[in-house]
């Protein structure tokens, strides 16, 4: 499973690379399906068996996940081809969360060194056609973000997670990379997102309170 991811991201970032436009993409719909496939099993496995670790210590697979957070998120064409795409970006984003969330202090280093605040950004982040427009997505992202931050601000003592004490300078990198996304003024924008039964509206309201408020405050 790893080993087909590392290798479709290394496939994707060729092609990226030397700017071949879509007609010349070997995309298929039946590689996207694997692929999709293949980031579910990865995470379940991550959510079921605790395997943030393990996960992270694959080379290149944690950047590799990363990337297809983003898979082609700016490009769009008929419908079947982008259901697919939009599956390997939710899947690519669920595995990073679960490893954000099981993780322990050296984790949440390596996911902040591999633009985790970026990617979750993207996901709520509709202005322009730049990120994703499916709710589910803004309202994962949005809560994303929030637990997130909290975490790395606050530092975790539970009796189901990883303890760890607050992380303050990886907190303001993660920070610096959602406003690099301009991600603040999509928080503004989503609280006034009624969509997912209202559910956006409240997370938009927490990933404010998290996010814009520590930067009025002067960080």
């Amino acid at each position: 499973t790893a080993r087909a991811i590392v290798s479709f991201t290394d496939s994707y970032t060729q092609i990226k690379q030397i700017k071949q436009n879509e007609q010349q993409d070997s995309e298929s719909i039946s590689s996207l399906t694997d692929i999709a496939s293949s980031l579910q099993t990865l995470r379940n496995q991550i959510w079921e068996n605790n395997t943030s670790k393990q996960v992270i210590q694959i080379p290149k697979l944690l950047k590799s996940l990363s990337a297809l957070s983003r898979y082609k998120v700016e490009t769009h064409l008929r419908e079947e081809i982008e259901l697919q795409r939009l599956k390997v970006r939710h899947w690519s984003r669920e595995c990073l969360y679960w490893i954000q969330d099981n993780g322990d202090a050296q984790d949440q280093t390596e996911i902040v060194n591999v633009g985790y605040g970026r990617v979750m950004s993207i996901s709520f982040c509709t202005a322009g056609g730049k990120g994703e427009e499916q709710d589910k997505e803004i309202f994962n992202g949005l809560r994303s973000i929030y637990w997130f931050l909290s975490d790395l601000r606050e530092g975790r003592n539970n009796d189901y997670q990883p303890s760890f004490q607050p992380l303050p300078l990886l907190a303001r990198r993660s920070e610096e990379q959602i406003e690099e996304e301009g991600a603040n003024e999509e928080i503004e924008a989503q609280m006034n997102n009624n969509g997912y039964d209202s559910n956006i509206m409240s997370n938009a309201n927490w990933a404010k309170e998290v996010v814009l408020n520590h930067f009025i405050l002067g960080g």
